[in-house]
């Protein structure tokens, strides 16, 4: 998967910013989606998906909705929750259409009723194959299957972007995750871009991450090589893994990112335990397969 997203121009995709009925989104993808569509010059779709499930519940007389602190109770009907969700729908397009205002990023608002992973997939096959996801809401620890089912399923996006429970900045170097060698022009050419945009010049780090030190040696050789001919990013070793995902994400976590570009399924983002992850990750996570 290559980290791109088609411009207004080219009209075949762009920036898809899930947003759920379920969980108020974070306000650090607001501000990723807008810092992609800037980079990329591409626009913003705030596609706002109301679950199916969530309204068929409502028809059952034993729903009830719960308050946080679980002292008030309500029956569930279709016309207060039709209200509520117009309500959101109408507060998450105005917060987005002022952060891509900010970043010059043109931006509009769908609202559909389909069952999530539904939704993507033909929100992303309406506009082309050039489309990149951000998710509103924070991954949680156990959020690695449903990373893995959009990767599986939404054919038409080449990224997928995340947000942590603990993210809370996108300023800040773009750090790019660097685990086997294949992979680095493209993350880097999508690091490029977004180390750019919004005026950023913090820079680029490529981070080695590899489980011993004899691999990170030679991932190192590897990596220089194929960026010889080109800008070179400040390179930084993480300590050998040893087949310990927390390791790298607090070697992570002090870089003190604001973007970080990495291949789902490997050492930083493994597909069974975020939970490493999730308490390391400060900044938006763009995600390639």
């Amino acid at each position: 998967m290559i980290g791109h997203v088609a411009s207004v121009g080219e009209a075949r995709g762009r920036v898809v910013l899930r947003l759920s009925c379920g969980a108020p989104p974070h306000e650090a993808a607001f501000e990723a989606a807008a810092r992609i569509a800037q980079a990329f010059e591409s626009e913003i779709e705030g596609l706002f998906v109301e679950d199916l499930q969530l309204l068929d519940l409502t028809g059952y007389a034993f729903a009830r909705e719960v308050a946080f602190n679980g002292r008030v109770s309500r029956s569930l009907s279709i016309a207060d929750v039709e209200v509520e969700l117009h309500a959101a729908f109408r507060a998450m397009r105005r917060r987005m259409e002022v952060v891509a205002k900010r970043y010059q990023a043109r931006s509009y608002a769908t609202r559909v009723r389909d069952e999530p992973l539904s939704a993507l997939a033909r929100a992303c096959a309406r506009a082309g194959p050039w489309n990149v996801i951000v998710i509103g809401e924070p991954f949680s620890s156990r959020g690695g299957a449903a990373i893995a089912d959009i990767l599986a399923s939404v054919r038409d996006a080449t990224g997928l972007v995340t947000i942590g429970p603990r993210s809370r900045r996108t300023r800040g170097p773009v750090v790019v995750m660097v685990e086997e060698p294949e992979r680095l022009l493209s993350m880097m050419r999508t690091a490029e871009r977004l180390a750019t945009a919004g005026g950023g010049r913090d820079g680029i780090i490529a981070m080695l991450a590899g489980d011993d030190a004899d691999y990170l040696a030679w991932l190192e050789g590897q990596a220089r090589l194929i960026l010889s001919h080109g800008p070179e990013p400040r390179f930084v070793t993480a300590p050998p893994a040893r087949g310990e995902p927390a390791v790298i994400a607090e070697a992570l976590r002090q870089l003190k990112a604001g973007f970080v570009v990495a291949r789902f399924g490997g050492l930083t983002v493994p597909p069974d335990d975020l939970r490493p992850l999730a308490s390391a990750l400060e900044s938006p996570l763009f995600l390639v397969r």
